[in-house]
């Protein structure tokens, strides 16, 4: 069974004196995924009165996206049964990829903890180092990070499609603009010389929009016919 550290042992990375996560809901439920009944009892007792519910877990193999479905958090060991090392973070996070993951293990190398950063882990605490308040504190931060970055990308593709949008809406403006201009281009010579300008502008402009989305926009096909 673990030890309960010192108060003020084990606070969240990189946080500071007086830290305060941004707003989420005062009550949370999480999945605590830990084999070791002593220390999922522990990880309970330290939770007690921080308005967060424990739905434990203590082999991988119990866990499904149904289950995940129903909570805000997953706080996980890496050492169980039917699963070792990050094996328990790859799978949570291939069910459930907008749940935040919080690690909580014995493992104390060096190594592990920027691993499980990289593989989608919003936090990694150490049994040893990590009073309630601080995981409390990892818990809610998690959240409410992920929550917002869920936002952002949620914006981010809103802008896309919109993005999008235009661009389509410009085609096909340009290829109006383009018949027009080769039924004009016997009888009105001046007007279709006008037009092809303003398709060529047109042109321009789609291009200007792309170039602000290259990254991440699909292909919309060839821009606005020219001259």
């Amino acid at each position: 069974m673990t030890p309960e550290p010192a108060p003020g042992a084990g606070v969240h990375p990189g946080a500071v004196s007086g830290d305060t996560p941004p707003a989420v809901p005062t009550r949370l439920r999480i999945l605590l995924l830990e084999d070791n009944p002593a220390d999922a009892r522990l990880t309970q007792e330290r939770l007690r009165g921080s308005a967060i519910d424990c739905d434990v877990a203590t082999q991988l193999h119990e866990v499904s996206a149904e289950r995940l479905a129903g909570i805000d958090c997953a706080l996980i060991d890496l050492g169980l049964p039917d699963a070792s090392g990050l094996q328990s973070l790859q799978r949570i996070r291939g069910l459930a990829p907008e749940v935040p993951i919080v690690v909580l293990t014995g493992f104390s190398d060096e190594v592990t903890g920027p691993i499980a950063l990289r593989l989608g882990a919003q936090d990694f605490l150490l049994k040893q180092d990590s009073d309630g308040q601080g995981i409390v504190r990892a818990i809610r931060f998690a959240v409410a990070r992920m929550r917002l970055q869920l936002a952002l990308d949620h914006e981010a593709l809103h802008e896309l499609e919109l993005t999008d949008d235009i661009i389509q809406q410009l085609f096909a403006i340009g290829l109006a603009m383009r018949t027009t201009q080769q039924r004009s281009a016997e009888q009105q010579p001046a007007v279709a010389d006008r037009i092809a300008d303003h398709v060529h502008e047109l042109k321009q402009v789609v291009q200007q929009i792309r170039s602000t989305t290259v990254d991440t926009e699909p292909d919309q096909g060839p821009p606005p016919p020219t001259t």
